[in-house]
């Protein structure tokens, strides 16, 4: 019988391997060519080998090496980033870069409790100003930026 050492790290490198596992599958599809002509897929599956590779180090040392216990999840952070995330890509097309992005930053402070609302409009708004100036000046992206009023 396996002795688990280390549940935290066995956790995670399970979930590394699980994660790796669903982007090989996902990617399979994709022509992976050859490396000196790389396809399509040929960067997502070397990275999901790494990552599996990675997960069972990390699982190994769950088994091989002493550690912390896992401790009970959170809820509130899970759900206000998971939230935060979906709320980004509902807004960003009809509300624009600038909006999606305050509102975002406003969803993911509810992960935090005693989350105070100045320091969290001035980080959403700052956010916006460097998202702004970075995807659309640098790096040239069609973004919409602010919300197109219909009157």
């Amino acid at each position: 019988m396996i002795r688990i050492r280390n549940p935290q790290d066995l956790a995670a490198g399970l979930f590394l391997l699980v994660v790796a596992v669903l982007a090989h599958l996902l990617g399979a599809n994709l022509p992976t060519g050859k490396l000196v002509h790389m396809g399509p897929g040929y960067v997502p599956m070397l990275l999901s080998w790494l990552l599996g590779g990675l997960g069972l180090i990390i699982a190994g040392r769950g088994v091989a090496l002493d550690g912390p216990a896992l401790e009970r999840w959170s809820w509130r952070p899970l759900v206000a980033l998971t939230c935060a995330m979906l709320v980004f890509a509902g807004l960003l097309e009809t509300a624009g870069l600038v909006v999606a992005t305050l509102v975002t930053v406003a969803v993911s402070s509810l992960a935090a409790p005693g989350a105070r609302v100045v320091p969290t409009v001035l980080l959403g708004l700052a956010l916006g100003a460097i998202c702004t100036g970075l995807f659309t000046t640098v790096l040239g992206l069609p973004l919409v930026i602010w919300p197109r009023l219909g009157f």
